[in-house]
């Protein structure tokens, strides 16, 4: 039994290092040579979504976090001015941009027949929504959600669209799910839109 056991052991000592260069998780490091931990990445070699974001020069939020202060929520005619960031993985394509004013991030989603955003679970803070309604159509068309991004946050945000199912039967679908997480410890927050 103890044989079986460790000839056992050793055909998966002998899988592991095959198994770790195909796998795509890929540990980054600092300059001073300290791992920063596993970040999925794509063929180019960036977090999912921001090759085309890198390429133009917009700034990764978790590489460059907000000052610790806490200041009021912008007023509207502020987010004109927002510097445009790139979140740590976007999966909805073009359809959400993010634009970082202070500590406060925006994010605008774009889809057809959006029926309702809501907050699945959030440690502290708060977060406003908004949705972009057209005057000929009965659900919106675009969301606004904007909140604060401070040490110590976690919240999970869901868009929800609206969907027509067999003979006219409308239901909702989750479109989009934001995610947003700064724990201590971590460099920065790591936001998602998945």
């Amino acid at each position: 039994m103890k044989r079986l056991l460790w000839i056992g052991t050793v055909l998966l000592g002998a899988l592991a290092p095959a198994q770790a260069s195909e796998s795509l998780i890929a540990r980054t490091a600092e300059p001073d040579g300290a791992a920063v931990g596993p970040r999925a990445e794509t063929g180019a070699g960036l977090p999912d979504g921001g090759e085309a974001a890198a390429a133009s020069g917009v700034r990764a939020l978790e590489e460059a976090p907000p000052a610790p202060e806490r200041t009021p929520r912008p007023a509207t005619a502020e987010w004109d001015a927002a510097e445009p960031v790139r979140l740590a993985r976007d999966r909805s394509g073009a359809a959400c941009k993010a634009r970082m004013r202070r500590e406060w991030l925006r994010i605008d989603c774009a889809a057809p027949s959006l029926a309702a955003v809501r907050t699945l679970g959030a440690s502290a803070g708060e977060a406003w929504f908004s949705l972009d309604q057209n005057s000929s159509e009965e659900l919106a068309t675009g969301v606004s959600v904007v909140f604060p991004v401070r040490l110590g946050d976690r919240r999970v945000i869901e868009i929800l669209t609206g969907t027509s199912g067999y003979r006219g039967e409308m239901g909702i679908s989750t479109s989009f799910v934001i995610s947003e997480q700064w724990l201590d410890g971590d460099a920065g927050p790591l936001v998602s839109v998945l």
